[in-house]
């Protein structure tokens, strides 16, 4: 028997969306039979447009803007916008909100704020996400259990795309800090996934990736939301998972795999952490 496995891992340049996410609220595909123009207004929240047919005319905080075919615009709080609606125009209106996962903390601003008009338009064609917003559609018909949650999960893919077309000079501070964010949790968990088999203490961990004892455990705290100890447990509980699974390793040499003292404390370590025995984890026949 063969078997052949592709593995697709996460980018190392991947945004981390877990301390960022858009909130859905409504949409709606606009088509125009003849030309209105629809009045100025301010906005309180996110608003996305999406041209399916343009040419999409309007004007944001007193700036004339033309959009074309596949083109993106992304209103924010508290802009001034107005629509030249004509004849034949096709295009979706998304509203939505950012919040932070991080309790009582202020929403994130998406742009800086001295942002012209021209740099809310993202760069690319967006009419291949349209399906984004056939499935926003199809979940508010169906209105089956998890609608909500499955509607800000697809929010969320329209969201980091269009966010990665805008100019990296457009974006808040904030966001532009999450790349940066994510490479160094990347740079951190792979230097502790180099001590899996051993019993490290801080100091070891910190001299790898060249930080003081401190820093390291500051950064960790921050960004995994742990000490170092226990993010490397954690990284030695998953590996403990994946061999009892994906090998045919027994209980007793995975817990040697692993720098466990004997095989008794790794399995009062691995029930604590998975909730049961590692003698009863799923495991492939010998």
């Amino acid at each position: 028997m063969k078997v052949h496995k592709d593995r697709f891992r996460r980018p190392r340049q991947a945004e981390a969306s877990v301390r960022l996410r858009p909130v859905f609220d409504d949409f709606h595909l606009l088509r125009m039979e003849g030309g209105y123009e629809y009045p100025r207004h301010q906005h309180t929240n996110y608003e996305v447009i999406l041209v399916e047919r343009g040419p999409y005319r309007c004007e944001v905080n007193g700036t004339e803007l033309v959009l074309k075919r596949g083109q993106a615009l992304v209103i924010k709080p508290g802009d001034w916008h107005q629509d030249h609606l004509r004849n034949g125009q096709r295009h979706y209106v998304i509203h939505f909100r950012v919040l932070s996962g991080e309790a009582g903390k202020q929403e994130p601003r998406l742009f800086r704020p001295d942002l012209a008009a021209e740099d809310q338009v993202c760069d690319g064609d967006f009419s291949r996400e349209a399906w984004v917003l056939k499935e926003l559609r199809r979940e508010t018909i169906a209105e089956e259990p998890y609608a909500g949650a499955v509607q800000d999960s697809l929010l969320e893919v329209l969201f980091w795309r269009l966010l990665r077309g805008l100019k990296p000079a457009a974006v808040s501070q904030e966001l532009r800090r999450l790349p940066m964010h994510e490479v160094q949790r990347e740079e951190i968990a792979a230097a502790l996934a180099g001590f899996l088999e051993k019993n490290p203490g801080v100091h070891e961990l910190a001299a790898a990736l060249q930080m003081s004892p401190r820093h390291l455990t500051n950064r960790t705290r921050e960004l995994f939301g742990q000490s170092p100890a226990r993010l490397l447990l954690q990284l030695k509980m998953r590996r403990a998972a994946e061999l009892l699974n994906h090998s045919t390793l027994r209980v007793s040499e995975v817990s040697e795999a692993l720098g466990f003292v004997n095989p008794f404390h790794f399995s009062r370590v691995f029930r604590r952490h998975h909730g049961h025995a590692p003698s009863v984890h799923p495991s492939p026949p010998r």
